[in-house]
Parts: C-alpha cells; sequence; structure tokens
C-alpha cells in the first residue's frame, strides 16, 4: 500500500512538473533558447498568467494526491480492523483450534492484502509486523529475499562442486584381480589367481595400472616369478610379503615409491634391482630375504630403513649409493656377506646397530657428517682390520666397535668429545690408541681387553679406573 500510495505521488508530480514547464517556456517567464538560464520560479513573479487548463491540471493533481492519501488510511483503518477480528476470534476458540483460525486468518489476511493491492503481503498474522511509512524492517537482515543471492546457497553449491569434482574410483573384479578403476588409472587391490609366472598388464580397461596396493600379492602360495609394468609408480607396503616361493622380480623402471615390507620375509628372493628415482628403501623392505644374493641400490637412494636388509645373509654388497644420508637401526644388521669398504661421504647417520654382525666388511671410514657412531654400529665385525675417522665426529656410542677383532690400530679425530661403555671391548689386537685433548669422556670398559700398554688424555677428562686395560696407567697431556 505504501508502494501505491508513493507511486501515486510520484507521478502526479512528474505531470504537474512538465505541465508548469512547459506553459511558462510558452508565455515566455523561462527561455530555453536564451543564452542566459534564469533561476526564478514563474509562480512567484507571475502567479496571475496562469491559465485555465494549467489550473485544471493543478486541482486534479491536488485531488488525485487527497484521493491516495484516503486510500491509505482506509487501507490502515481496515487492517488493524482485520487483526483485531483475528485476535478475538483466536481467544474464542481456545487452544484445541488454534491450528486451523490461523489458517483461517492467513487466508483471510491473504485475501485482504490482494483485494487492496498490498504489495508486501507480509502483515496481517501479527501486530508486531505493522510498520509505519518509512520504519526499517528490524528483520531484513535475516531473510535472504532482500539480498540478490543467499549466500548459504552459493557456499554450500561450491562444496557440492567441489565434491562431484573428486575422482572417484569404482570397485571391479575379474578372474584376476580385484582392482579400483579411477578415470585415469588403476589401482590393484589383491591378485586372484594362481600363477606362478605372472606379467601383470599394463592397462585394465584401457586405463594405466599405476599402483600395486598394500598385500596385494602378499602371502602368495604359488608366485615364483613376477614382471611388474614400467606404468607402475607406487608398490604398497608389503606388496609382497611372505610370499615364500617367489625367486625372482623384475621392477618398473618408473617405480618413485616402494613401501615397507614389501619383500618382507620373502625367504627364496634370490636377486632383484631397484630402479632409479626410489629415494628410500624404507622399514623391513627385505628383512628376512635369506637367499637373496644380487641386489643394486641406484644413487637416488638417500636413507635405508630400519631393518630394511636384517639377515639378508647371502647378499652381495660392495657399494652403497652416493647420496645416501642416512643408514637407520639394525639396517644391515647380520648382513654376513657384504664388503662395502667405504662410506659415503654425504652420510649423516649411523644407526644402532646399523652394521653389526656384518663379518665381511674389512676396512671402514666414518664420514665428517657423522657427528654420533650409534651404539653397536660395527659391533661384532671381526674383519675390520682398518678404522678411520674424519673430523666431525664428536661421540663414539657404547659398545659400537665392541668385538672387532682385526682392528690394529685407531686415531681419533680432534672433534671427539665422547666415548661411550664398552665403545671398543674385546677388540683383542688394538695395540695402539691416539686420544685427542678435546676427549672430555671415556666411560667405563671403553678399553677393556684391547692391548694397547699406554694412552695419554687431558688431565680433566673423566674416566673410570676399567676404562682401559688393567695394567695401563693413563698419562696426561
Amino acid at each position: 500500500m505504501e508502494k501505491l500510495f508513493w507511486g501515486m505521488v510520484g507521478l502526479c508530480t512528474i505531470a504537474f512538473a512538465f505541465l508548469l514547464g512547459m506553459y511558462l517556456n510558452q508565455s515566455g517567464v523561462l527561455n530555453f533558447s536564451a543564452a542566459e538560464e534564469t533561476t526564478t520560479v514563474a509562480s512567484e513573479e507571475h502567479p496571475e498568467d496562469y491559465s485555465e487548463e494549467i489550473q485544471s491540471l493543478i486541482e486534479a493533481s491536488q485531488g488525485n494526491y487527497a484521493t491516495a492519501m484516503r486510500v491509505l488510511e482506509e487501507t490502515s483503518e481496515e487492517n488493524e480492523q482485520q487483526i483485531a477480528d483475528n485476535r478475538d476470534a483466536s481467544s474464542s476458540n481456545g487452544g484445541a483450534n488454534s491450528n486451523e483460525n490461523s489458517d483461517t486468518n492467513q487466508s483471510s489476511n491473504a485475501n485482504q492484502n490482494s483485494n487492496t493491492g498490498s504489495s508486501a503481503n507480509q502483515g496481517t498474522s501479527s501486530s508486531d509486523n505493522i510498520r509505519t511509512n518509512g520504519e526499517v524492517d528490524p528483520g531484513r537482515n535475516d531473510d535472504h529475499r532482500f539480498f540478490l543471492e543467499d549466500p548459504n546457497t552459493t557456499e554450500e553449491s561450491s562444496i557440492v562442486e567441489e565434491e562431484s569434482s573428486e575422482d572417484v574410483p569404482s570397485s571391479n573384479q575379474d578372474s584376476e584381480y580385484q582392482y579400483d578403476l579411477f578415470a585415469d588409472h588403476v589401482v590393484i587391490k589383491k591378485y586372484l589367481g594362481s600363477k606362478s609366472d605372472l606379467t601383470i598388464p599394463d592397462t585394465i580397461e584401457g586405463k594405466p595400472v599405476t599402483e600395486l596396493a598394500a598385500s596385494s600379492f602378499a602371502s602368495s602360495k604359488n608366485l615364483v616369478r613376477v614382471s611388474i609394468p614400467d606404468t607402475v609408480k607406487t608398490m604398497g607396503s608389503n606388496v609382497f610379503k611372505s610370499s615364500a616361493l617367489l625367486v625372482d622380480v623384475d621392477m618398473p623402471e618408473g617405480l618413485e615409491k616402494l613401501g615397507l615390507g614389501a619383500f618382507d620375509s620373502c625367504s627364496a628372493l634370490a636377486r632383484i634391482s631397484i630402479p632409479d628415482g626410489v629415494t628410500e628403501i624404507e622399514d623391513k623392505t627385505f628383512n628376512a630375504c635369506e637367499s637373496l644374493t644380487q641386489m643394486k641400490l641406484p644413487s637416488s637412494i638417500r636413507k635405508i630403513g630400519k631393518q630394511a636388509f636384517l639377515d639378508c645373509t647371502k647378499m652381495k654388497l660392495t657399494k652403497l649409493p652416493t647420496d645416501l644420508e642416512t643408514v637407520d637401526d639394525e639396517a644391515f644388521m647380520g648382513c654376513e656377506a657384504i664388503t662395502i669398504a667405504k662410506l659415503p661421504s654425504g652420510l649423516t647417520q649411523l644407526g644402532t646397530s646399523a652394521f653389526e654382525g656384518c663379518l665381511g666388511i674389512t676396512a671402514i671410514n666414518i664420514p665428517a657428517g657423522v657427528e654420533t657412531v650409534g651404539s653397536r654400529a660395527f659391533a661384532g665385525c671381526e674383519a675390520i682390520t682398518e678404522l678411520t675417522f674424519r673430523s666431525g665426529t664428536t661421540v663414539i656410542s657404547d659398545e659400537a666397535f665392541t668385538l672387532c677383532k682385526g682392528i690394529t690400530e685407531v686415531s681419533f679425530p680432534k672433534t671427539l668429545l665422547s666415548i661411550g661403555e664398552d665403545a671398543f671391548s674385546g677388540c683383542t689386537a688394538l695395540a695402539n690408541v691416539s686420544i685427542p685433548k678435546n676427549t672430555i669422556s671415556i666411560r667405563s670398559g671403553a678399553f677393556t681387553g684391547c692391548t694397547f700398554t699406554s694412552v695419554t688424555i687431558n688431565k680433566n677428562c673423566s674416566y673410570q679406573t676399567d676404562s682401559f686395560p688393567s695394567e695401563v696407567k693413563p698419562e696426561f697431556y
């Protein structure tokens, strides 16, 4: 009703102004073609010049304005009366018929609003919704009809679009494989066949096979030889674990990740070559591969994880990867056949028992980046006859070289601060030791059983009475 009223007033005002301007222009009071325009209001200078035509238009406009005001007042009175009637009817009918009365009142209000031309159709169900002209609707910020679009709806739509864009695989199965089919690749989930000599396909349903999922070929009782296509980028954890008859695996050239325990306890596995691009041999990858003899590690390997080659007693390895940085705990423990003579210069971590029991190692150098030699790192490596340290090592941990019976001489770096408990105990051939001035701690049993007869240490160095052979009395710098 408010919009109707103000619309009528606006139209009347525009019509009046237009006609008045035409009259003043014709009468010469306003001359639009002149060089200078006057701002004098014609009605104030020549009120007597109004023609009967213009005067009638003015009176008509005033009449329309008065009519609009009467319509607004009458509609407001009718609305207020209707609200009062509805309230009385609701009270008289009681709570049992409240729903029916509410529907009736809403219908009546809707009809009334339609008949009177009300533009909003909002305010007849409660007196709280009645607003005077120009009053702001206090609930407009909660009603999304006041906005061009609902921001919540937009956000929900974007979430739905993101979810729908995800590549959700379909799980399928054929006579040999269970697999997940994605839009652009396939992941083999499980091998169902019984072949002994298996060539894994490079495509399934026209999509490249890019991954062998965790345990997908584990505990096979038939597989002897397996050829993996070059499309495979990932081999999951325990992928061939405990496949007792598996002897030979042709690895994919495009491989990027080899999961932990991939060939754990494959006791018959004899040879394997890790392709370039793999950067880590994860924990237990070749644990207890007792028959493994031929192993090639690419230069790209940076880390060899815990127990990665534990008890690979027949593995022949002469060289470690040039980019190797970490040899973790028990990585090569019990690898009796390896004959490495040099640790990579970039090596920084040498874990507990990293090379314990490696009987084939005859010489070893500790690079400058290895600050701490882990406990029992070379324990029981009886064939080592030559041991050298680069400047940088600060700690030799407990039992690091215990029972290395071939070592005859050791010269420690100036950076060495501490020698751990039993670090060289049982090194029965060790006849000459040079300990630097900076060494401040030599723990119990560090050189028990060695054969050297004299040693010089810093006078401030902390040592135990049994740190050296019983007959040795240390001298001081």
